[in-house]
């Protein structure tokens, strides 16, 4: 008992004489053998994999907090000596040897200096300067304490002056495409869903103003609703797709966009009508008008309540006798 007491403070005045932020690699392994540990013990107290222990003797992984506790418990060291050991490690971030020009153009117009006479300060030629101004190549470090003096500002405020005066910021993302990352989809994947290409979602996010069609189907795949993918694709439904709003002599424009909103061609919609192209031309035509049959099969494709058309039926008697006959169903 009393020679582990001592090992103990051995071990801690050894720690004291090699400080672990200017220790070498052996810092933990001279803990660990004057514990009379193992790799294979210490990683078994650790929960870990004895690989695991010796690479963090070697420095060559670092350990997560809850195994830093650990293992400064299990060396009888404190954590705090066990983290600088690591920290020591890391590497020291050294700043770039450049810094991005293209702001110095506006420094230099405000101060009142020209190209030539920042190149002859510098000693460099003048399409250097040009180039700093341009972005095409950045400004050396050691350039700034006399570019400083020049453009009269402070030499620690210089580089972000130079980055960021004269430089235009990344354009903010359409709301389009940010209902599509609030999502988490790829271009592709929407465009996946939706059976078009990547490019035609790319041109919608650019301001590319989607059919009506796409607008529903995009409400899907982002659940949310149909307004809001046209209020961020920057289209204006149609109001006639708010049956709230027909009124009698609206049924062409209203067959026109329930059938633009549905995405449908007009064969198409004879088709699942059962009824002939010519019949469906002539009502968004206004030229006549779908019995009933007809009404009430457009009505279940469309998800409409039955009867509900009836509201923008044309009647009263100014209206053409011609443009109310029914037409064929």
């Amino acid at each position: 008992m009393g020679r582990n007491v001592n090992a103990h403070f051995d071990a801690r005045a050894d720690v004291r004489r090699a400080h672990p932020a200017t220790a070498d690699g052996g810092y933990l392994r001279h803990l660990r053998e004057r514990r009379a540990l193992t790799p294979r013990d210490l990683g078994e107290r650790l929960g870990v994999h004895p690989a695991s222990v010796l690479r963090w003797e070697r420095r060559e992984r670092l350990p997560g907090p809850r195994h830093l506790h650990d293992l400064a418990l299990a060396l009888e060291v404190r954590t705090g000596e066990v983290v600088a050991f690591f920290d020591a490690a890391r590497p020291v971030a050294v700043p770039p040897a450049r810094v991005r020009g293209t702001g110095l153009r506006a420094l230099r117009r405000r101060a009142g200096v020209s190209v030539a006479t920042i190149g002859g300060h510098l000693r460099v030629p003048a399409a250097t300067v040009y180039n700093w101004e341009a972005g095409r190549v950045g400004v050396p470090r050691e350039h700034l304490p006399r570019l400083a003096v020049l453009l009269e500002v402070e030499v620690a405020l210089l580089p972000a002056a130079l980055r960021g005066a004269g430089e235009r910021p990344p354009p903010a993302p359409s709301p389009l495409r940010r209902l599509r990352r609030r999502t988490g989809l790829s271009q592709q994947q929407v465009a996946d869903r939706l059976g078009v290409s990547r490019q035609t979602v790319s041109a919608w996010e650019r301001g590319l103003a989607p059919p009506l069609v796409a607008l529903r189907r995009l409400s899907g795949v982002y659940g949310v609703p149909v307004a809001r993918v046209a209020r961020a694709a920057g289209v204006t439904p149609p109001a006639l797709l708010d049956r709230r709003r027909w009124q009698a002599g609206d049924l062409a424009p209203v067959l026109r966009s329930l059938r633009a909103w549905s995405g449908l061609t007009q064969r198409e919609l004879a088709r699942r009508s059962g009824c002939s192209p010519t019949a469906v031309m002539a009502w968004e035509a206004g030229r006549s008008v779908p019995r009933a049959p007809a009404r009430e099969a457009l009505e279940r494709l469309y998800g409409l309540p039955c009867g509900s058309l009836l509201a923008a039926v044309p009647r009263g008697p100014g209206e053409p006798a011609e443009r109310v006959r029914p037409g064929r169903s």
